[in-house]
């Protein structure tokens, strides 16, 4: 196991054997997250709140205890419905 140190209000970390950036994320209410996407999978953990997202062309409503998964290259965006706690792991390509 490889401890993960963050750097002081810094909530994103990477790790030296895995390639991979983590990282924990807050949005309030009424927040849009335009369509994007990226080189890496992500995996996402939802902590709190209610968010509406799109990924893939699919519509998905997720709740505090969700994990996702979104493959590298996949468009995504969302709409924050309830303010959201989440933490993500992005996933670089060996």
């Amino acid at each position: 196991m490889e401890r993960l140190t963050m750097s002081e209000n810094v909530n994103v970390g990477e790790f030296t054997a895995l390639p991979a950036r983590v990282g924990m994320l807050s949005f309030a209410a009424g927040t849009v997250l335009p369509p994007g996407s990226h080189e890496q999978d992500e995996i996402s953990f939802i902590h709190s709140g209610v968010l509406r997202a799109v990924s893939g062309g699919q519509s998905y409503t997720l709740r505090g205890g969700d994990v996702t998964l979104i493959p590298a290259g996949e468009v995504h965006e969302a709409e924050v419905l309830e303010d959201v706690t989440l933490s993500y792991v992005l996933l670089e390509k060996l």
